[in-house]
């Protein structure tokens, strides 16, 4: 994580503008061979990228969620007779 962002304080649109200008700030970086800054740049795009599947994730297990409330239950196969 990088130490200064606290990625899970933003908004979606949040993540979604920083990695774009992280990943055109990354390019400029690159041509130029700024090694340090180019590290630097990709741990914070790292963190939007985890905190952004993380949501992903989180939000498809919702929709899950919602629509088989019941998953857990237990199912009633029936009674064998003896």
């Amino acid at each position: 994580m990088h130490p200064f962002l606290d990625v899970s304080s933003l908004t979606d649109e949040q993540i979604l503008e920083r990695l774009t200008r992280a990943y055109s700030y990354m390019n400029a970086q690159v041509s130029l061979g700024h090694n340090p800054t180019v590290h630097s740049i990709r741990e914070v795009i790292l963190d939007l990228e985890e905190e952004r599947k993380k949501r992903l994730e989180k939000s498809m297990a919702d929709a899950h969620d919602s629509k088989f409330p019941d998953k857990n239950k237990p199912i009633e196969l029936g009674k064998l007779d003896d």
